[in-house]
């Protein structure tokens, strides 16, 4: 019997079972061009980036960066955690801010006229956001100096908006800063 027969036979024994049979190897062929075009490339991929955190992580641990076990990661981003609500003063702190401030733009031969503040409880947080607005005058230097030591400062202070404005002024170019700084403040305990 040859394979055409074979397969005749089939037919006309039972019309479901070759039906069925090509159905398969057509699911069969199409799951096969699934896993070859889309499968194989994003299993490449995630292993190549599996092996790349792998060896950063031994190169971490290798330097003493890294923990060594996989539950030491929650006990350093506890610490971190922790160091982070230490770096935010009490509120009581508010005007040594505001001192500070008024320090770096005399250092950078800037003069603040005024600073305005608006206090904002953060949601659920023994916390205050306090945003801070006030502009300075000088040439690009001075206020390039002062947006630095801004940027140095150890305080938690965030450089919200910036727009500058330039004149001249008896022949002299002057620059306008305006700034709006956000800061954070505990009014409670740690």
């Amino acid at each position: 019997m040859t394979r055409d027969s074979l397969l005749l036979a089939a037919w006309q024994r039972d019309k479901k079972l070759p039906i069925v049979v090509v159905l398969l190897l057509l699911l069969n062929v199409g799951a096969f061009v699934g896993m070859k075009s889309y499968v194989a490339p994003r299993v490449e991929t995630l292993e190549s980036e599996y092996i790349e955190r792998q060896a950063d992580l031994r190169q971490g641990r290798a330097a003493g960066r890294a923990p060594d076990e996989p539950h030491d990661e929650l006990w350093v981003a506890s610490d971190d955690l922790q160091t982070f609500w230490q770096a935010i003063p009490s509120r009581t702190e508010f005007t040594v801010l505001i001192g500070e401030l008024y320090t770096l733009a005399q250092e950078a031969g800037l003069e603040i006229d005024q600073i305005s503040y608006n206090p904002e409880p953060v949601d659920e947080r023994e916390l205050l956001r306090y945003g801070l607005v006030f502009s300075v005058t000088g040439d690009y230097r001075q206020i390039k100096r002062f947006v630095h030591s801004l940027e140095q400062s150890e305080r938690l202070v965030a450089i919200e908006d910036l727009s500058l404005s330039g004149s001249d002024d008896q022949g002299r170019q002057q620059v306008s800063l305006r700034l709006r700084l956000s800061t954070l403040f505990r009014t409670g305990a740690l």
